[in-house]
C-alpha cells in the first residue's frame, strides 16, 4: 500500500513533539514579560504623574500671577492713555508699571519677562528701553494668532527673547484682556508672560534618566521642550525596540510622551531568558538530529521539482522531471511535465499570434497619413490664406490637426474606437477633400444615436470612404454620393459604405485593387482584405465583410462585428 505525503509528514511529526519546549518556553517568558512591562508602566507613569504635578505647579502660578495682575486696579490705572498728561507723566506711569511687573518676576523664577500690550500699540514691561525691540518682537509668527484670535491655546509655540544678559527660549502665555478701569475704550488690552523653557527642562532633569526620550506637548500639539534636542519635533512612534507612554492630566491640555527602552524593562528577567532559550535550543538541535534525515527523504522530490521549475522560468521549456516517490509527489511531477508541454505549445502559439498581430500593426501604421496628403492639404490651406478665407483656413487646419492626433494613439486605442469616434474622424477627413474637391461629392450618414458607442476597430470605415472616393466617385461626371449607415441586431453590428460610383466590373480584379494602395496623392490605403484581417484576429468567425459592386451603379462594402458597448468592452 503507497503511502501518502500526508502521512510520511504526520509520521514525522511524532518525532518532533518536543518542541512543544519551545511553545512552553515562550509562554513562560512572554507572562514574565508581560508582568514586568505592566509594572514598569505603572512605575513609570506613576514619576511621569509626580513631573505633571511640578509642571501643573508651575501653570498655577503662571496662572495666579495673571489673574492678581490683571485684577491690580492700580496697574490698570497707570496703563491707561491720558492725552492730556505730559511726557514726564506718562514716563513715570510706565516707571511704575515696569517696577510692580519687576516685582512678580522675582517673585517666580521661571518667569523671564511680563509685558502689557495697551490696545494702541503701546508696551509695559519690566524691562525698559526695549520699546524699538518689542515693536519687532511682537510681530514674530508666535504672537500672530493671538493677535487673530485664531490661537487654540494660551501658550505660544517656543521662540527666542533678546535681553540685555543675552538670548534665551521661552514659551509665551497670553491672555486678551478687558482692562476695567479704562472706561473708553472696549479694545482688549494683551497680557504677555514669558516663561523660561530652561526652567522646565529642570524639571525633566530627575526623571529623564528613566526614559530615553521625553517631549512635552501644548494643547494643540506642537512641541514646548524635547529632550532630545538633537532631534526636535520628531513624534514618538512604538516600535520593537521602545514602549510610548502618554500623560494628559495637565491644564492648557499640555501632554507628555515618553519613550522606555525595553531592553531596560527585561534586563531583570535576562538570566531566565537565557535559561529558556538554552533549554530550547539544545531540544531543537536534539530533535533535528532524528528528523532531518527523515526530511531529506520527504523533501527531496520537492528539491528536483523546484530545480526543474527554476529551469524553466529561465526559458528551457524542454525541461522533466522523473520522480518514482510512489506518493503525491509522482502526481505532480507527472502534472508538472504535461504542464511544461502545454506551456511550450501555448509559448509558440502565442508568438505565432504576436507575429500576427504585430503585421496587422504594421499594416494599421500604413493607413496613417502620409507627407503627400499633408502636403497636398497644406497647399489647400496656403491657397485658401491667398484667398483671405480665414475661416475656412480655420477650418481645414484644425481637421488637419484632429486628424494627426488620431495617428497617434497607442495601446488599446491603436486598435479600437466608437462608432461615434470613427465618424468624426471621417467627417474630419472628408471636409479637407471637400475643400480640395467642391462640389465633386457628398456624404450622408444613417446611423442612430444609441449606436454611436458601440466599440468598433479603429480606422474601419476611413478607408472604405476614401477608397469609394477615388474609386468610384471621382470618375463620374455628376455629384457623387457616399453613405454610410449602420444598424444593430441582438447580438451583430452592421456598418455599410454605399456609393453610387461606377462599379467594379469583375470580383477577382476588385480584391487585388482592394489589396492595393491607393494613388499617391493620399492615405496610403488599407485594402478589404487588410480590414477582414484584422476583424478575423480580433473577433473570429463568422464576422468579417460583405461586399456588392455592379459596374455602373456604385460599390457596398458592410462590415459584420459583434454588437458590444464601450462600457462593455472597457470593463
Amino acid at each position: 500500500m503507497k503511502m501518502t505525503i500526508r502521512t510520511k509528514i504526520l509520521g514525522s511529526t511524532v518525532l518532533v513533539v518536543s518542541l512543544s519546549l519551545i511553545l512552553s518556553s515562550y509562554i513562560v517568558f512572554t507572562n514574565m514579560a508581560r508582568i514586568v512591562r505592566e509594572q514598569a508602566v505603572k512605575d513609570n507613569m506613576t514619576k511621569l504623574a509626580q513631573t505633571s504635578s511640578s509642571l501643573t505647579r508651575m501653570q498655577d502660578r503662571l496662572f495666579k500671577t495673571a489673574e492678581t495682575i490683571i485684577a491690580d486696579d492700580e496697574i490698570n490705572t497707570q496703563l491707561i492713555r491720558k492725552p492730556e498728561a505730559s511726557m514726564a507723566e506718562a514716563y513715570f506711569d510706565q516707571v511704575a508699571v515696569m517696577k510692580q511687573l519687576k516685582r512678580f518676576v522675582a517673585l517666580d523664577a521661571s518667569l523671564l519677562n511680563i509685558m502689557i500690550i495697551r490696545y494702541d500699540g503701546k508696551v509695559f514691561s519690566n524691562y525698559s528701553g526695549y520699546d524699538s525691540y518689542y515693536e519687532a518682537y511682537l510681530q514674530e509668527a508666535w504672537f500672530a494668532p493671538f493677535k487673530s484670535g485664531s490661537g487654540g491655546t494660551r501658550f505660544s509655540e517656543v521662540h527666542e527673547f533678546s535681553y540685555i544678559n543675552g538670548e534665551q527660549d521661552v514659551i509665551s502665555y497670553v491672555i486678551p484682556y478687558r482692562n476695567w478701569e479704562d472706561k473708553t475704550q472696549d479694545e482688549p488690552y494683551y497680557l504677555v508672560m514669558d516663561m523660561k523653557q530652561n526652567e522646565i527642562a529642570k524639571v525633566f532633569k530627575e526623571s529623564r534618566e528613566d526614559f530615553e526620550r521625553i517631549v512635552l506637548r501644548s494643547g494643540d500639539g506642537r512641541i514646548i521642550y524635547d529632550t532630545e534636542a538633537a532631534s526636535p519635533g520628531q513624534g514618538l512612534q512604538p516600535s520593537g525596540d521602545f514602549l510610548a507612554l502618554r500623560y494628559d492630566a495637565m491644564s492648557e491640555g499640555w501632554s507628555q510622551e515618553a519613550f522606555i527602552s525595553k531592553r531596560k524593562l527585561y534586563e531583570s528577567i535576562r538570566p531566565l531568558l537565557l535559561f529558556h532559550l538554552a533549554i530550547a535550543a539544545a531540544g531543537l538541535l536534539f530533535i533535528l538530529l532524528l528528523v532531518l534525515p527523515l526530511i531529506l527523504n520527504f523533501t527531496r522530490p520537492i528539491t528536483v521539482l523546484a530545480r526543474a521549475m527554476r529551469r524553466v522560468s529561465a526559458g528551457e521549456l524542454r525541461t522533466s522531471v522523473n520522480i518514482r516517490s510512489g506518493d503525491e509527489m509522482q502526481v505532480l511531477g507527472e502534472g508538472f511535465n504535461q504542464m511544461v508541454h502545454e506551456l511550450d505549445t501555448w509559448m509558440k502559439s502565442a508568438m505565432r499570434e504576436e507575429e500576427m498581430k504585430r503585421n496587422m500593426q504594421i499594416n494599421l501604421l500604413l493607413s496613417e497619413i502620409n507627407p503627400h496628403f499633408i502636403y497636398n492639404t497644406l497647399n489647400t490651406v496656403i491657397y485658401l490664406s491667398h484667398a483671405e478665407r480665414s475661416k475656412d483656413t480655420i477650418t481645414i487646419t484644425k481637421a488637419l490637426i484632429d486628424i494627426l492626433q488620431d495617428t497617434i494613439k497607442t495601446g488599446e486605442q491603436a486598435f479600437f474606437s466608437t462608432l461615434a469616434q470613427e465618424r468624426q474622424l471621417v467627417e474630419k477627413y472628408v471636409s479637407i477633400q471637400q475643400y480640395r474637391y467642391p462640389g465633386r461629392f457628398r456624404l450622408e450618414w444613417e446611423i442612430p444615436e444609441q449606436l454611436g458607442s458601440c466599440a468598433v476597430l479603429r480606422l474601419m470605415i476611413q478607408p472604405l470612404v476614401e477608397n469609394a472616393l477615388f474609386h468610384g466617385i471621382f470618375d463620374l461626371e455628376e455629384e457623387g454620393v457616399i453613405t454610410v449607415t449602420a444598424r444593430a441586431d441582438d447580438s451583430d453590428l452592421f456598418v455599410t459604405v454605399a456609393d453610387n460610383g461606377i462599379g467594379i466590373d469583375d470580383r477577382p480584379s476588385a480584391l487585388d485593387w482592394k489589396r492595393s494602395p491607393v494613388h499617391s496623392g493620399q492615405t496610403k490605403g488599407i485594402g478589404l482584405a487588410n480590414i477582414q484581417e484584422r476583424i478575423l484576429f480580433h473577433y473570429g468567425e463568422p464576422y468579417g465583410i460583405a461586399f456588392e459592386s455592379i459596374s455602373g451603379e456604385g460599390t457596398s462594402v458592410t462590415i459584420r462585428l459583434p454588437y458590444i458597448a464601450e462600457a462593455e468592452r472597457t470593463a
